[in-house]
């Protein structure tokens, strides 16, 4: 029965494909995408972009389409998210040719081509939506099925192609793209920019960068690497800069030993874009990084040098999972993002010898897969995807946290030599094809006697974590899995449990090596002893790992139970900082700190805990001398600091009248310190705003306060009519500035006057989804509804939700999740 959808769906796709009425619907159909692909090979685009100097003005380009035709049975449709206006001619051997354009298409009937070898040449303007201009520099962001919105082509990850790029920029601009560079050339005052032709890559792989970059080379182990960066601040780049080359050679050599396979792809350069939209963007030969997440402050803490040391080792490995076997439908997009996740995982280790990496697994991934998973909108690893339109939605803390969890299941299942043979078998399979994940499933149940194809069933295609109980009788204790609501399924996992002899009654914790994945519910025995003995003798307590098991248990056991008194918690947590030296256990209890903090705790609540939460914060962070532990301390006291004398510290540190010993504020600091001053101090909120403004050297950090600032102001009505300004898209071209300033607009201390932007937040979600980058529906939710926590936000998201019973099921199930917090807020004010 699976075999007759795409038949009949191809079926339909011919007759639609001939006729202007009934044309391809809008976006790429999982019908066309099969169609095209039985249909459609060796294909190549050449294109020639002419950029202007200034942002107002169009891109005119052209592109030859070469490629082999099997049937003429249909019309050709070729892509093009834009409008017609944006087409100039459409050729065939230098001849004009009628063509329709239907829904974001060029359809070409099958009269004016060949069975065989055809080329096609358009002239057009290039759509803006995926170039990202600003005055001095562009970057190109084609994921999922975006490159159609800048210029005509087949935009599908299975149907690789060789793209050659021909440049024209101001002639003070650099430029990169995925080839190496062949040529420059200067004409009038232009600069022309031609790049060699890349090996065959999917659409979404596709990019270049242009603008006023600096650049840096370096060669390590005979591989020339080229960083193009924008940041001006000199010192932070010496600073940083070797770094970041060796974290990338130690990555690609690395990848080289374990896949058997060296770099597919020649040239190797980076780009730092400043407000980059993601961590980073793996396009061969010219991989894209947010420019912080690389250039790091003085005196980071131990998760934000993980973290970059991560995200390099993640697009790196992408090089081989994703860029050279690349996912057959994007569907499987999962598969490219787990195994580049997973990888990262273990090439991190070599990097931080002295980091407990069963720790770093344990807290980069559990608590955020199970922020998803245990709500009402949780989804399956692998996911049906209908358009390509939609791919975006697919993204998420499934996708990113709790699939490397699932992946390290199998490879303890299957051992670790039998997981390499199997994926290098996959790599040379498939190297420079399309693979999907029941082809990696049939490598690897080929050489086991285990059912991984059943194992798989319930791991990747079903949504939802299971649920594990403490039973206790007058002469046992037993752990029994809760009777799951999908089939009866049996979650197959090890599971470790830890006894400990506390008099008559036992203690046991569950999950204590925080390998199982699901909710583990500890009794008030074992999470009072817990608590009382964290810094104990007993041997268990030394292990981070241990510690920090329990310490998600025991969160995860909050917000699915409820917590009458969350100002006991707030001291619980602040008891056992003081107990804890391990930075990755301390960033994790500072960010349920914070969240229990503005979103658990009601106004008069935090009123009555506010001075002595800030007291011991100060004092942890004067307290430790290990840098990185500082700067998270300070991090929080200034999120948490709303007292006179709180506020007077924040501001002293601003204008530099107070300096803490190893406490180095950058720029970004300053900049943050200003906007919780202007946040909490109104009266003198416009002087500091204006001051740091000033100060600030950055040209991009400069632009955007800028756009930030009226998201501040005192007056509500100004902030008002800043929110209105947000619902033209153009105002939304910088997603990272626009999610900044939501989330001030909707800050816990204004979340009464924010009201009235829920509604239309929510209302905007659609369009947000078709003109934003693929994680910008999911962060405009959280940074709308992050700051409410009252019984009228959840009314509002209710109604919404009632008004519109046939609203998209992907997007509803986003709405789910970023308002799971916000529910459960609602439910825990209620017995308060």
């Amino acid at each position: 029965m699976k075999l007759l959808i795409p038949i009949l769906a191809l079926f339909f796709t011919f007759i639609s494909c001939q006729t202007k009425t009934n044309g391809p619907e809008r976006g790429v159909s999982f019908s066309l995408n099969e169609h095209r692909k039985n249909t459609i090979s060796n294909i190549s685009y050449q294109i020639r972009l002419d950029i202007p100097p200034a942002k107002s003005e169009r891109i005119k380009g052209e592109i030859t389409i070469a490629f082999n035709l099997n049937s003429l049975d249909s019309a050709l449709v070729i892509d093009f998210n834009s409008d017609s206006s944006h087409i100039t001619s459409v050729q065939i051997d230098k001849n004009d040719i009628p063509y329709d354009f239907v829904n974001e298409h060029i359809v070409i009937q099958s009269k004016h081509l060949e069975k065989g070898n055809n080329q096609v040449h358009i002239s057009f303007t290039a759509g803006n939506l995926s170039l990202n201009r600003s005055d001095e520099y562009l970057y190109t962001l084609f994921v999922p099925d975006r490159a159609s919105t800048c210029f005509p082509l087949f935009d599908q990850p299975n149907l690789k192609a060789v793209y050659k790029l021909t440049l024209k920029t101001p002639a003070e601009w650099e430029a990169v793209s995925n080839g190496a560079l062949q040529s420059k050339s200067t004409e009038k005052e232009k600069s022309i920019y031609g790049f060699s032709a890349t090996k065959p890559i999917s659409s979404y792989l596709f990019a270049f960068a242009a603008g006023k970059f600096f650049k840096a080379s370096k060669k390590i182990d005979g591989r020339e690497m080229t960083m193009y960066y924008r940041e001006t601040d000199t010192a932070k780049v010496n600073r940083n800069r070797d770094e970041v080359f060796s974290l990338h050679a130690k990555s690609l050599a690395w990848l080289e030993n374990y896949t058997g396979i060296d770099y597919p792809f020649g040239k190797f350069d980076f780009v730092l874009v400043p407000s980059f939209q993601y961590g980073g963007m793996e396009h061969p030969g010219s991989v894209f990084y947010n420019e912080s997440a690389l250039f790091l402050d003085e005196n980071p803490s131990v998760n934000r040098l993980l973290s970059r040391a991560s995200v390099i080792a993640h697009e790196s490995a992408h090089m081989w999972f994703g860029d050279l076997v690349t996912m057959d439908w994007f569907n499987d997009v999962w598969l490219k993002e787990v195994f580049a996740n997973f990888m990262a995982a273990k090439i991190v280790h070599p990097s931080f010898p002295e980091i407990n990496h069963n720790l770093r697994f344990l807290l980069a991934h559990y608590p955020g897969a199970y922020d998803i998973d245990r709500t009402a909108g949780t989804n399956p690893i692998l996911q049906d995807l209908g358009n390509l339109k939609n791919a975006g939605t697919l993204y998420g803390g499934i996708i990113y946290q709790k699939a490397p969890i699932v992946m390290r299941k199998l490879e303890r299942m299957i051992g670790e030599d039998l997981m390499q043979k199997s994926l290098r078998e996959y790599l040379k399979t498939f190297a420079f094809k399309n693979a999907r994940w029941d082809d990696l499933i049939g490598i690897i149940d080929k050489n086991t006697p285990q059912d991984i194809a059943k194992w798989s069933t319930v791991w990747v295609k079903t949504p939802g974590m299971p649920e594990y109980e403490l039973n206790r009788n007058a002469d046992s204790v037993s752990i029994t899995q809760k009777r799951d609501s999908v089939s009866s399924r049996i979650w197959t996992q090890p599971l470790v449990f830890q006894g400990l002899n506390n008099g008559n009654q036992p203690v046991i914790f569950p999950n204590s090596n925080g390998t199982g994945y699901g909710y583990f519910k500890m009794d008030s025995i074992s999470k009072a002893y817990f608590i009382e003995n964290y810094a104990g003798t007993d041997t268990i307590f030394k292990n981070p790992v241990f510690r920090g098991a329990m310490l998600v248990n025991i969160w995860e056991g909050l917000l699915r139970d409820g917590n009458p008194k969350p100002g006991i918690l707030v001291e619980n947590m602040l008891e056992t900082l003081k107990k804890e030296q391990n930075a990755l256990i301390i960033d994790y209890l500072l960010g349920n700190l914070q969240t229990t903090w503005w979103t658990f705790l009601n106004e008069d609540q935090r009123k009555s805990y506010q001075e002595n939460v800030e007291l011991k914060l100060w004092d942890l962070l004067n307290g430790t001398k290990d840098k990185g532990i500082k700067t998270s301390y300070f991090r929080s006291f200034k999120n948490i600091a709303l007292t006179a004398n709180g506020l007077k510290k924040l501001e002293s540190l601003w204008n530099a009248k107070l300096v803490i010993k190893d406490l180095i504020l950058s720029e970004d600091d300053k900049i943050s310190l200003a906007y919780e001053l202007a946040l909490k101090s109104p009266d003198g909120a416009s002087s500091i705003l204006d001051e740091q403004l000033k100060n600030t050297k950055n040209p991009d950090r400069k632009a955007r306060m800028q756009f930030v600032i009226p998201a501040l102001n005192v007056d509500e009505a100004k902030r008002d009519a800043f929110f209105e300004t947000l619902k033209d898209e153009k105002n939304r071209e910088k997603e990272a500035w626009v999610l900044d300033a939501l989330g001030f607009l909707n800050h816990p201390l204004r979340q009464k006057s924010a009201l009235k932007y829920l509604r239309p937040s929510l209302d905007l979600l659609q369009e947000i989804q078709l003109t934003g980058d693929i994680f910008f529906p999911t962060r405009w939710l959280h940074s709308t509804f992050a700051g409410h926590s009252t019984k009228e936000a959840a009314t509002i998201v209710q109604t919404f939700s009632n008004e519109n019973p046939d609203y998209p099921y992907f997007l509803k199930n986003k709405i789910l999740q970023e308002t799971d917090m916000l529910g459960r807020a609602v439910k825990l004010g209620k017995h308060r």
